[in-house]
């Protein structure tokens, strides 16, 4: 397992999974990594994202996964824990408290995928922790595996911890 720590984020990654931790640039700023992206538009403020895979990520990967979700087999999963203003955590939207662990294989749907991609599956929570917004965002490439994959999914999410920043 390797840590993974920014943002007051922490997630142990699985050898076999990739993980990263990173903010989008803000308008005028250049990325540190390949696959920060583009700059956000002015005036706009950017919150960390982290991508979780079973499977190598290519360096442009859209925020809900655009890019690496097309590549998941029946054996993959990936999750993506997006945080928002904090200003967000008080509103109906993010009313959960606390992250759902571990997560119900019931809970994931091919209806719940951004886009529809065959055999896949997906759950999507919002929620509030230590005064922060976040969306959970997991898809796993077999709704038929869903039980497996998300037990898998449950393990790594056991490991992250978040604190104020």
């Amino acid at each position: 397992m390797a840590e993974l720590t920014a943002y007051g984020i922490t997630v142990d990654v699985p050898k076999t999974w990739e993980g990263r931790i990173f903010t989008r640039p803000e308008a005028g700023q250049v990325g540190a990594n390949a696959f920060d992206g583009a700059p956000a538009r002015p005036g706009e403020r950017t919150n960390p994202l982290v991508h979780l895979a079973t499977l190598p990520m290519p360096n442009q990967v859209g925020d809900f996964g655009s890019g690496v979700v097309e590549r998941l087999s029946a054996n993959d999963v990936f999750i993506v824990l997006k945080e928002f203003d904090p200003s967000s955590a008080a509103t109906p939207l993010f009313r959960r408290s606390g992250m759902p662990r571990p997560l119900d294989p019931e809970a994931f749907s091919p209806s719940s995928l951004q886009r529809i991609i065959p055999g896949q599956a997906g759950m999507q929570v919002f929620y509030n922790e230590l005064g922060g917004a976040y969306c959970l965002y997991v898809v796993i490439g077999s709704f038929a595996r869903r039980v497996e994959l998300a037990r898998a999914a449950s393990d790594v999410l056991a490991t992250v911890k978040v604190t104020p920043r």
